[in-house]
């Protein structure tokens, strides 16, 4: 009986009520993408201010594509179901001289 209740009490112990959110990309995405000024910033800028590029597509222009989604579960109820709270996507075009033609946030 004492090995059950000291069983049980270390498993709801280890239980977390808090939610636990799971971070995936650049962190803060729509504010680095706000600094960023078309026909202003070239390639250096933009990696420099956030980083290498999650995908890059290169044809005539390069096109960088830039990722961030969070996630959540902490819900009892949903049984770890995750719950979407960010899912942001910043494709930027480049062109051959490094200089920012446009951006999309989408």
């Amino acid at each position: 009986m004492k090995r059950i209740l000291l069983l049980s009490l270390l498993v709801l112990a280890s239980c977390s009520l808090e939610k636990v959110v799971q971070h995936h990309g650049v962190h803060n995405l729509e504010k680095k993408q706000n600094k960023l000024k078309i026909n202003y910033s070239n390639k250096n800028d933009i990696i420099k201010l956030i980083g290498p590029p999650s995908t890059q597509n290169s044809f005539d222009n390069d096109i960088y594509i830039y990722i961030e989604r969070k996630t959540s579960s902490s819900k009892l109820t949903k049984l770890g179901k995750k719950e979407l709270l960010i899912n942001n996507i910043l494709v930027l075009e480049i062109d051959n001289a490094g200089m920012l033609l446009d951006k999309k946030f989408y």
